[in-house]
């Protein structure tokens, strides 16, 4: 089935990249870019205008944090999955605190991913119902 949503993923292992990339796309996402640090990432935004991110935490350039706040800025409507090793309370609550819509700790294991991923589609579902 073909989802015609727009996804970009921001990390700097291409090796993450490749894999959520792949991910999305096996699961019928046909708009998936990528880049590879905050500040590209940022720059691809503000062209491709995604309706999700899936943005690493920590990056060169500029970290996903910085990076989730300019995304909120510009619309705040963006649902954005933090990804990331940081389990660490207070930068959880940090991410959420800037608007984070989920967090998926790294390395995740498929069925993560799959259930973050429904409640993605859920609220674009819900809110393309409400016009």
């Amino acid at each position: 089935m073909n989802k015609p949503y727009s996804i970009l993923v921001v990390d700097d292992s291409p090796h993450m990249r490749i894999l959520i990339s792949r991910l999305l796309k096996n699961r019928g996402f046909e708009k998936v870019e990528s880049a590879e640090n905050g500040l590209r990432g940022l720059e691809k935004f503000k062209t491709l205008d995604p309706e999700v991110v899936f943005l690493d935490g920590i990056m060169p350039e500029m970290d996903g944090l910085t990076v989730l706040r300019e995304i909120k800025k510009i619309d705040p409507e963006t649902i954005v999955v933090i990804t990331t090793s940081l389990s660490d309370r207070e930068k959880v609550l940090e991410f959420k605190t800037a608007g984070a819509n989920h967090y998926l700790l790294k390395p995740f294991e498929d069925n993560k991913f799959d259930e973050t991923l429904q409640k993605v589609v859920a609220t674009l579902e819900q809110r393309t119902a409400k016009g």
